[in-house]
């Protein structure tokens, strides 16, 4: 018998009654990932935002959105290794031309990434993660 048949034997029998067990596919990494996602996304948006308004309607917000997004950056540099840190930043302010071109990003051993979308910066991530490894 597996693991979690006895594990619902066990619950079945404390609560007198069957039950039914649903495995949620989540796991650690993909929890990182989607709070990764997450923070991004609102990080790019509010940079976004602020490019849009100074484009828009010509006012510059950047000196009251500047303590904002210091901040990210140092809890990114703090949490993440320079290149990962590199990327992440790069990501948000610079992958893209006015244009809306994607621009690759050049890691330390002159590889180039493209990030078209978020799950493309977290794989980098998790590639990079490896090469870290093995170092």
């Amino acid at each position: 018998m597996n693991q979690k048949k006895e594990i619902k034997g066990v619950i079945e029998q404390i609560l007198g009654s069957n039950i039914t067990m649903r495995f949620d596919g989540t796991n650690e990494e993909s929890k990182l990932k989607e709070e990764f996602i997450k923070v991004i996304t609102i990080f790019e948006s509010v940079w976004k935002r602020q490019n849009d308004i100074d484009l828009t309607y010509g006012a510059d917000l950047s000196s009251y959105d500047d303590p904002f997004f210091k901040v990210i950056e140092g809890f990114i540099n703090f949490c993440f290794d320079e290149i990962a840190a590199e990327a992440i930043i790069f990501y948000v302010y610079a992958r893209k031309t006015d244009e809306g071109e994607i621009i690759p990003f050049v890691d330390s051993n002159n590889q180039e990434h493209i990030f078209n979308t978020i799950d493309d910066l977290w794989e980098f991530l998790m590639y990079w993660a490896e090469e870290i490894m093995k170092l």
